[in-house]
């Protein structure tokens, strides 16, 4: 019979075993952190296509069912909630709120997925165009950079 006080075998992973394990893990997760970034970058940008296309869209069923454009001034406003300029208490639309400085309602403002401000642009003068477009709003956001350089990473309800 063998000894069992001298020669006891152990299970169990050694110190290198645990630290290239450790690496390996490393070195795969280096791998698919710019794949998550992208898609989260692409989400991001379906949500301000989305939210662009949104508020073009209550503007115009606004002024389909009041005959006018709301106030340049305050449009977000009068299009979520009755007041003076909406009257019937018809909610054109629901912005989703905003959490830790990303987009939604912020107060009065709606920003955009990165935090930056919509630029809601009224045809004021009913001449139906805006800005050399054939249209009655314009809905637009600087996109990821913020407007900082001139990328086409815009995004408006404008092509």
């Amino acid at each position: 019979m063998p000894s069992t006080s001298s020669s006891t075998l152990r299970s169990g992973f050694t110190l290198i075993e645990l630290l290239v394990v450790i690496a390996i893990i490393a070195i795969l997760a280096s791998l698919a952190f710019p794949a998550v970034q992208g898609a989260l970058g692409q989400g991001k940008k379906a949500q301000a296509r989305n939210d662009v296309n949104q508020l073009a869209m209550a503007v115009k069923a606004y002024q389909l069912e009041y005959g006018k454009l709301p106030p340049s001034s305050d449009v977000v406003t009068t299009l979520i909630s009755s007041n003076a300029n909406n009257p019937r208490g018809i909610v054109f639309f629901e912005p989703k709120m905003a959490k830790g400085g990303k987009g939604g309602l912020d107060g009065t403002t709606y920003k955009d997925p990165w935090g930056n401000n919509y630029t809601i642009t009224l045809d004021d003068d009913y001449d139906n165009k805006v800005s050399n477009y054939f249209t009655t709003v314009i809905v637009h956001s600087p996109g990821p950079d913020s407007g900082a350089n001139a990328t086409n990473d815009d995004i408006s309800n404008i092509r």
